[in-house]
């Protein structure tokens, strides 16, 4: 089968590898479209997040072309997302089961074979052992093929049926709209709040439509004139360019003045959800959110940061990691997401600025990495 295997930065190859075996629980996915995701394009870029000889993409969409005799409701045909690993089974007493981080319990890693041709070539992170209790697109072969196996494959615990009302494409939003929905949430948003959503990639274009009508006002930020007009049609209160105008000065108008133990100054959002990974909207987000507020860090960053801690400490701010400890995939609210999907309340569609065949997956992924011109780009195997 065609895949687009990693190398390095800028450097996809469109290569014939061998096409997953199933076993007697799994089922195999002809993908149909596939985004690409802004960690897999800081990997493309500088080269980070990813090793040569992988196959990454994780926000896909596809339809099942065969399925293991054991598997139970799901049949050769349907429409579906893959979403989620193989179900582990942790210890329940080592010291990370006990602090609710289950999934560093040693019961349930699972070690390279140290036989198989890939382990013997040193390539131990592409072990066919390990990597089938991996997570699609992260640790285990993607999206950027033609095909992908999901392991022990059951409805909504690790694959989602896709309604007849949406499409492949909008499909594909299923993984970065649940991470909006995530997010949002670990903001504790409430009906009064004004958030700031800086970043208007997908992610950030999905949170600000998670937040609408569970906030009174929301305020986004990006220099991308594209972005910000389409953040405008879907709902944003006040869009701004940081390039064209002060942030931070908007938000303390539009706010007032905040208050710490180190005095005055800055800005009394009650939320700012980082998405950008730019140390300048890092920055500008201590100094936006009100004393007491929530900093949910989404973008990566290629860099490290400077900053005064003293006015995370005096302002009393809860920075929050998207990567939260224990965290776990939740049916129910993928569900849900799907439901805002086919319903329109998260209205994915107008975010796909292009689409492009596997075989120019180096265009693609030059054209992701303009957001001038581009919002989601989908690779369509």
């Amino acid at each position: 089968m065609k895949a687009a295997v990693f190398y390095g930065a800028r450097d996809f190859r469109v290569e014939e590898i061998e096409q997953p075996k199933i076993e007697l629980k799994d089922v195999l996915i002809r993908v149909r479209a596939c985004g690409i995701c802004g960690s897999d394009l800081h990997a493309y870029k500088e080269g980070i997040f990813s090793r040569p000889g992988f196959v990454m993409g994780h926000e896909m969409a596809g339809e099942v072309v065969g399925a293991g005799s054991g598997v139970q409701g799901i049949a050769v045909g349907d429409r579906v997302v893959p979403l989620g690993g193989v179900r582990e089974h942790p210890c329940g007493e080592c010291f990370w089961c006990r602090r609710g981080q289950t999934q560093w319990c040693s019961s349930t890693a699972h070690k390279p074979c140290g036989e198989c041709n890939q382990c013997r070539a040193g390539r131990f992170w592409l072990c066919e052992k390990s990597q089938r209790y991996m997570l699609a697109g992260y640790s285990r072969n993607g999206g950027y093929a033609e095909y992908m196996f999901v392991p022990d494959a059951a409805v909504n615990k690790n694959i989602y049926r896709i309604p007849d009302s949406v499409s492949f494409e909008e499909a594909a939003f299923l993984e970065p709209l649940w991470g909006a929905y995530k997010w949002v949430d670990m903001a504790e948003p409430q009906p009064h709040d004004t958030a700031v959503v800086t970043g208007l990639g997908t992610i950030g274009l999905l949170a600000m439509q998670v937040l609408k009508g569970r906030v009174a006002r929301i305020i986004v930020s990006d220099v991308s004139e594209k972005r910000l007009r389409l953040a405008a049609e879907l709902g944003a209160d006040v869009a701004v360019n940081p390039a064209n105008e002060d942030l931070l000065a908007k938000v303390i108008e539009l706010t007032g003045d905040g208050r710490s133990f180190s005095g005055r100054g800055g800005g009394r959002a009650d939320i700012v959800i980082e998405c950008s990974g730019a140390t300048a909207a890092f920055k500008q987000a201590i100094e936006m959110t009100r004393t007491g507020g929530h900093i949910v860090l989404v973008g990566l960053y290629e860099h490290d940061i400077s900053f005064n801690v003293n006015r995370i400490i005096h302002k009393q701010l809860k920075l929050v990691s998207s990567f939260k400890p224990g965290r776990r995939l939740a049916p129910e609210e993928i569900v849900d997401c799907m439901d805002l999907i086919a319903s329109g309340k998260a209205r994915v569609k107008p975010l796909i600025s292009h689409e492009f065949p596997l075989d120019e997956i180096m265009p693609a992924f030059e054209t992701q990495a303009k957001p001038d011109e581009s919002v989601k780009v989908m690779v369509k195997p």
